[in-house]
């Protein structure tokens, strides 16, 4: 599969990403934005509404603090700062293609005098890692932003250390959002019944959300080259690459088309909106439980596949670097 971009579709996707950055909207424009969505996907992912995906991972998988941790697509460092709070990593970088988003990281975290995070630019198609770096390895929504996904998994499988771990927040619906006729007719069906104040749009102020309608791959192009490139091969090359422990569904292939551009109209605590949205809830985990609707969205978690080999390899890098006089290598260009 062709995986070089034009330099004019490099350059959107790094404003898409950096100062353009669309998921920076000042309102609450996209389901997961809501607290009772991320309350929903706490429960479906840990069990338990008050307990999030990392927190469940740190739990029950890791050792805190880790020696060295790697953000793959980090945007502007939310995730690593948030980290922070739970001591997680004595080293924790991230690389993200936008420079302005590294930028941004890269000064949030000196502003905050976190001196363990650090931040370089880096395209995921082509990236080389150092080998046996890395205990674990995220990436948070960024994976469907790949086409070279056989080389980035390889490159991450091969700078865990034996035992290392691959933590997935990730959309694996249809590629290029080419989603199938039941969903979107499900979907639109579920706009048509919605009471008009529930539909208005806070992006387009007073204009209400119509039927929603399968992008072109041109028009897909054209708004981000990147977007779900492969998304719906990211499960199946996981599991050719990785010992796939878990795989949380999310949901998503209701909630995150139909809340859309109106996720704020739910934000409050009006009796109305809130029955409302715990109606939608229901809906589309009826409607996945019947095969109607599949998982969008899933949290996976994966290690190394690791065999005597690795560790015998693994110990001769570690006899190595011991001659090494920087103990603290640098991250690789």
């Amino acid at each position: 599969m062709e995986t070089n971009l034009s330099s004019a579709q490099l350059g959107r996707v790094k404003d898409v990403w950096g100062e353009g950055n669309l998921w920076r909207d000042p309102n609450v424009v996209h389901w997961t934005q809501l607290r009772r969505v991320q309350e929903r996907l706490n429960l479906l992912t840990s069990g338990d509404y008050n307990k999030n995906r990392f927190e469940y991972f740190m739990e029950k998988y890791l050792r805190l603090p880790v020696k060295r941790a790697l953000t793959l697509g980090c945007g502007q460092g939310d995730l690593e700062r948030g980290l922070c709070g739970y001591n997680f990593a004595l080293a924790h970088d991230g690389f993200d293609i936008a420079e302005g988003a590294i930028l941004k990281a890269s000064n949030l975290a000196k502003e905050s005098h976190l001196s363990n995070l650090r931040y370089r630019v880096a395209d995921m198609n082509t990236i080389q890692l150092p080998r046996y770096e890395y205990d674990v390895v995220f990436g948070i929504g960024s994976f469907h932003h790949v086409a070279a996904l056989e080389h980035l998994m390889i490159q991450v499988s091969q700078t865990l250390k034996p035992g290392g771990y691959l933590f997935l927040d990730e959309y694996i619906g249809p590629n290029q959002f080419q989603w199938p006729d039941e969903q979107l007719s499900i979907i639109n069906e579920q706009i048509e019944a919605m009471p008009d104040r529930f539909k208005m749009s806070l992006s387009e102020p007073r204009v209400p959300k119509g039927p929603m309608r399968r992008h072109t791959i041109e028009e897909m192009i054209a708004a981000d080259p990147s977007e779900a490139i492969r998304s719906a091969d990211i499960l199946p090359l996981l599991y050719n690459v990785f010992d796939v422990i878990e795989v949380k569904g999310c949901g998503g292939a209701l909630l995150h088309l139909l809340l859309e551009h109106i996720a704020g109209n739910f934000a409050g605590e009006d009796p109305e909106s809130v029955d409302y949205l715990f109606s939608l809830f229901d809906a589309e985990d009826r409607l996945t439980a019947e095969g109607k609707l599949q998982h969008d969205f899933a949290i996976i978690i994966a290690r190394k596949k690791t065999t005597a080999g690795t560790w015998a390899r693994y110990c001769a890098n570690r006899v190595l670097s011991f001659g090494n006089s920087r103990s603290d290598p640098e991250l690789p260009t």
